[in-house]
């Protein structure tokens, strides 16, 4: 090879080796170039998930600064229900307090009639020492017997000793004391176990009656519960365990009731496991998908069943709990007492008050999803309901409901839980 050639084939190399260092530096540019443009697209997305956060937190914490305004300063429509409220329940006391006969008593001597009254009364911010209130109570300890039983000749003695006994505990539980003990010691030993040879096994078990030997049922029963609660008896007493087994037989949860009566396994209660005739709902019965008939749950006793879980100290979350709290939710009104329309209206507001109540939410959600501050409903039911000389009357007239001064105490029970 000539001189010449050498020196032109060093001269191609050259060439050929500078335009591949040229690609080369070409190729890494957009290579750099494209890293880069994609970290910056990165780093845009991350500031824009940033900025919707931000904006999420501050609406949030807008809501939060509402909320806490309104629950801080009362709306309007809320005041005004107050005050509607109280005007009520003033009215309806001074209807109460007419009622009441020479001797202390309401309904002519009737000492459970008159228990409810007080408790009325009581509830309605009138203090023990008001003088028909202290009559009242007089009569009361008069009509207390032996036994510690607090009842007349034609009383129902579990309805009337388990209201007097929350009466008193309300009024001055020290100037009561004895009273107190002689009633709530009448009212354990007369509840179904042992010492009537009664077992676990026996569906009367844990249950009270209308006295002794009276089968029994689930509405005297959440009184006694409910006097209890009342009394403070605390939660490790043997009474408690003893009375959920037989709330949790008036359920119509089949896997907790022991299947003591068949229905549609809906989570409701029913009046009573047993009596002469069986199993028995005050509701009637229901077909069955099997062609059979069962017992039909309804509003005042799942209500009464639901809070006396809450005071025999169940947990929220346990399963007969969340079943009676699912049935009030695909069953919500205030319009009717569910299941039973008009009957028992007002025993079912005053029950359904306290069941809540003690739930301790003022907010129910229902099946449907939609929230209900049943506080401003019921009371709004209530209201409506009133007569003009400030009494309550139950046209479809059912356990006493017929009789002004029980309707009217049972509104003025409920509205004491609608604060």
């Amino acid at each position: 090879m000539t001189s010449h050639a050498k020196i032109a084939l060093v001269v191609g190399l050259a060439l050929v080796a500078v335009g591949v260092i040229a690609i080369g530096l070409v190729g890494a540019g957009v290579v750099t170039f494209w890293h880069f443009t994609r970290v910056e697209k990165a780093q845009a997305l991350v500031a824009q998930a940033e900025d919707a956060e931000a904006a999420q937190a501050q609406q949030a914490a807008a809501r939060a600064a509402a909320q806490t305004r309104e629950s801080a300063a009362p709306s309007a429509d809320a005041k005004a229900l107050t005050e509607r409220r109280q005007q009520a329940v003033t009215r309806g006391a001074a209807y109460i307090l007419k009622e009441q006969g020479e001797d202390g008593s309401w309904g002519k001597g009737n000492a459970g009639i008159t228990s409810l009254c007080i408790q009325a009364l009581l509830a309605s911010a009138k203090p023990a020492s008001d003088p028909a209130v202290k009559k009242g109570i007089d009569f009361l300890l008069k009509s207390q017997k032996p036994d510690g039983g607090i009842y007349g000749e034609a009383d129902l003695k579990t309805y009337t000793s388990s209201i007097a006994l929350s009466v008193l505990v309300k009024a001055d539980p020290k100037a009561y004391a004895e009273a107190i003990e002689k009633a709530k010691g009448y009212l354990v030993k007369t509840q179904w176990d042992e010492e009537e040879s009664i077992d676990r096994a026996n569906p009367w078990y844990g249950g009270h009656g209308y006295g002794k030997h009276e089968r029994p049922d689930l509405s005297n029963t959440q009184f006694f519960v409910q006097a209890m609660h009342d009394a403070g008896v605390p939660k490790d007493d043997p009474l408690w365990a003893k009375v959920t087994v037989f709330l949790s037989r008036c359920q119509d949860r089949s896997e907790s009731n022991d299947k003591t009566f068949v229905g549609r396994d809906d989570g409701g209660f029913v009046y009573s496991p047993t009596s002469k005739e069986g199993p028995e709902s005050k509701a009637g019965s229901v077909d069955l998908p099997d062609g059979g008939k069962g017992l039909k749950s309804y509003g005042s006793m799942t209500y009464a069943g639901f809070k006396s879980f809450m005071y025999a100290h169940l947990k929220r979350d346990d399963p007969r709990v969340t079943a009676a709290l699912e049935w009030i939710r695909k069953h919500w009104t205030f319009d009717e007492n569910p299941d039973m329309g008009q009957q028992g209206l007002y025993y079912y507001y005053e029950t359904a008050a306290r069941a809540l109540s003690a739930w301790g939410e003022d907010k129910v959600m229902d099946a449907r999803r939609r929230t209900h501050d049943w506080k401003a409903e019921l009371t709004e039911a209530i209201l409506k309901r009133q007569r003009p000389d400030g009494s309550w009357l139950n046209e479809a007239d059912r356990w006493f409901e017929g009789f002004g001064p029980v309707t009217t105490s049972y509104c003025l029970n409920a509205l004491a839980e609608c604060k």
